[in-house]
């Protein structure tokens, strides 16, 4: 069985990550800095192939807008006005992973953004890491979505994926909700919370290792932290004065 998701304690020490970060008074009510780190672990616990062999996900979502997108050349594509990241808050936390051995850093960005009440966000595409060979897949594919209700809630739905190493056979398109009980992963990281089990594949050369799906309800001024078992997303929204 997997160790508790990679021992989340473990990763949290790495990151030193203070999750009481004073909130700065007279802010706006709306304007907010948006940042996240998207990271994996390099070293992956065994087993997870045979537990993942037989879920696939859904149809992706048409997702026009980009957080951060590597084309098949290697070149990087936003629709977003990035802050550099030496102004990100995560920065510390970023250089933290990176230097620890453990982790390899995917993904450190962040952008300013009013969050009025009733915001319904786009999802935001993301697609990093090295190329699948013989794929049109990244490594890491999928998108982020932050909406406003009362609260803020981001949305993280990662696929990661890694080159095919066997024929497999076709997923059980009978599986159930009970069946999805007896997975090791939560509901959020097998996807059953919100989507059904599918049996498409995006390309007979890549396979799913792993996924993140979560939808996780966040405080300003606070380090959260979402994570499945190989790859993981560090969020902060910092609140701004208005101009």
């Amino acid at each position: 069985m997997l160790n508790k998701v990679w021992n989340r304690w473990l990763a949290l020490a790495v990151l030193g990550i203070s999750f009481s970060a004073a909130a700065p008074q007279a802010w706006a009510a709306d304007l907010y800095r948006a940042e996240f780190v998207l990271f994996e672990r390099l070293a992956a616990d065994s087993g997870i192939d045979e537990q993942m062999e037989t879920r696939q996900p859904e149809s992706p979502v048409n997702a026009d807008k980009m957080l951060w997108v590597v084309d098949g050349n290697g070149q990087a594509n936003t629709s977003m006005q990035l802050v550099p990241r030496s102004g990100l808050y995560l920065r510390s936390s970023a250089a933290r992973l990176e230097n620890s051995g453990r982790f390899k850093v995917l993904m450190a960005k962040g952008w300013v953004q009013s969050f009025p009440p009733n915001y319904k966000g786009q999802p935001l595409r993301v697609s990093v890491g090295d190329l699948i060979p013989g794929s049109d897949k990244r490594q890491i594919e999928g998108y982020i979505n932050v909406d406003r209700l009362r609260y803020l809630h981001v949305t993280a739905h990662l696929n990661n994926w890694q080159a095919a190493t066997a024929s497999k056979p076709p997923a059980d398109t009978n599986q159930t909700g009970s069946d999805a009980s007896n997975s090791p992963y939560t509901a959020a990281q097998t996807g059953a919370a919100d989507a059904p089990l599918t049996t498409a594949t995006a390309s007979d050369k890549a396979q799913l290792l792993t996924w993140l799906h979560e939808t996780r309800r966040m405080r300003s001024g606070e380090i959260h932290y979402l994570d499945s078992p190989t790859i993981g997303l560090l969020v902060y929204f910092q609140p701004l004065k208005s101009n």
